[in-house]
């Protein structure tokens, strides 16, 4: 086990968006929590990243953590050329566990070259999520969190993207989170259904497809068969 939440409990204002969540994380597994906007998903995150106060225990075996959120350009610096960018990171952590960085670009199959020559602005949307992917690998993180990864992304990049994710679980474990079940199918191991901040269900994605154990769960399939 990596990563243990119990009683999980947040409240923004007088408004309690999670009720009591518990769930763990393997090692090099990839978990993705799924439920429609509002139900409490990327709450979950910015409290296992420590950004919201929360009440109850979030327990990490793990070395480092990274978050890769909803829309990454936003996340990198326009002004520096994108290579720069993830060897910044790699020497912040000043972690001797991560990849090279060149390594950790060859491994998300993008061009060492053309990082050093291109800003955030002239790469596309898979490609950004990507570089984001090669930042983690070059800090060594032990579990990332990507929240909503493919929603800004048309189809066909989306499956690039989906595929690079699931070949990064021998180096990290992966907390997915969205909207989107076809993400689930994709490359979950398991899944946890969220509504209105209380865990519906955690099933095996294959037990899930075949069988959810939950009124809401059903209701989700319905949606992709």
């Amino acid at each position: 086990m990596l990563l243990e939440v119990k009683n999980l409990n947040v409240f923004y204002n007088d408004k309690h968006v999670l009720k009591d969540v518990n769930f763990e994380v393997d090692e090099k597994e990839i978990f993705s929590i799924i439920g429609e906007s509002g139900s409490g998903k990327s709450t979950i995150a910015k409290a296992i990243m420590g950004l919201i106060k929360y009440d109850g225990i979030v327990h990490y075996k793990g070395e480092d953590i990274f978050m890769i959120f909803q829309d990454p350009g936003n996340y990198l610096d326009p002004l520096f050329k994108v290579y720069n960018q993830i060897k910044m990171v790699k020497e912040v952590v000043k972690s001797s566990k991560g990849f090279d960085v060149d390594k950790a670009i060859s491994l998300v199959g993008l061009s060492q070259e053309e990082l050093k020559k291109k800003y955030p602005h002239e790469l596309s949307g898979g490609q950004k999520q990507r570089v984001m992917i090669a930042m983690s690998l070059a800090r060594g993180s032990s579990l990332v969190i990507a929240d909503e990864p493919t929603s800004s992304l048309d189809v066909l990049v989306q499956k690039d993207v989906l595929c690079a994710f699931k070949n990064m679980k021998k180096y990290f474990s992966l907390i997915v989170i969205t909207h989107d079940i076809n993400v689930v199918y994709h490359i979950a191991d398991r899944v946890m259904v969220l509504k209105d901040g209380v865990v519906q269900e955690i099933s095996k994605k294959d037990d899930f497809f075949k069988s959810p154990k939950s009124e809401y769960g059903k209701k989700l399939l319905e949606s992709f068969y």
